[in-house]
């Protein structure tokens, strides 16, 4: 395969996450979907309805078995995952409630989710592998093309060693609660 040749020195703008997260703050990226990974910029799709539906569903669901509890839901929340990427999630649930202007710290999420109606491929792969490296104890994909929930736990060495798949309907445990949700 050919690659792109490159002249010396390396010229594409890398962003840090603090360098991200102050443009986002001043609306450098209004009316976009934008995360940065490995210090670089990837525009995101927007969503579409039936990805706000699941979304919505999905916040629901941990809203009712957290609203108890010490555990905050979080809906669209960016995640820091290390000093050059930033992503957001779907969902999440997390130990402690966030500051208004900072991104989530992977040692305080519990669960991250995906609500995958179109980016099956890079929530399965790209995501699974950063929420991993990050150290988030657990991962949902909410894959509505085969109603199913992946569900992605104990992370090790960059990689979830528990993968699972549950079928839309089937109970679900909620990780940090002895709840369970059902999804679908």
């Amino acid at each position: 395969m050919n690659l792109p040749v490159r002249l010396a020195p390396d010229t594409r703008a890398r962003f840090t996450a603090a360098e991200f997260l102050r443009m986002s703050e001043a609306g450098a990226f209004e009316g976009m979907k934008v995360e940065l990974v490995a210090g670089e910029l990837e525009r995101m799709n927007p969503p579409l309805g039936g990805h706000s539906t699941r979304q919505a569903m999905v916040i629901g669901a941990l809203w009712q078995v957290a609203r108890d509890t010490h555990l905050t839901v979080l809906a669209e929340t960016a995640v820091l995952v290390d000093d050059g990427t930033v992503v957001a999630c779907d969902a999440g649930l997390a130990s402690r409630p966030l500051g208004d202007k900072e991104p989530a710290d992977p040692a305080a999420l519990l669960l991250v989710v995906e609500v995958s109606e179109t980016t099956q491929a890079r929530d399965l792969s790209l995501k699974r592998l950063l929420y991993a490296a990050a150290g988030i104890p657990t991962y949902w994909v909410v894959d509505s093309a085969r109603a199913v929930i992946h569900v992605h736990a104990d992370p090790i060495d960059g990689d979830y060693a528990d993968i699972r798949t549950v079928r839309f309907g089937a109970p679900l445990p909620v990780p940090g609660t002895d709840a369970q949700v059902t999804l679908g």
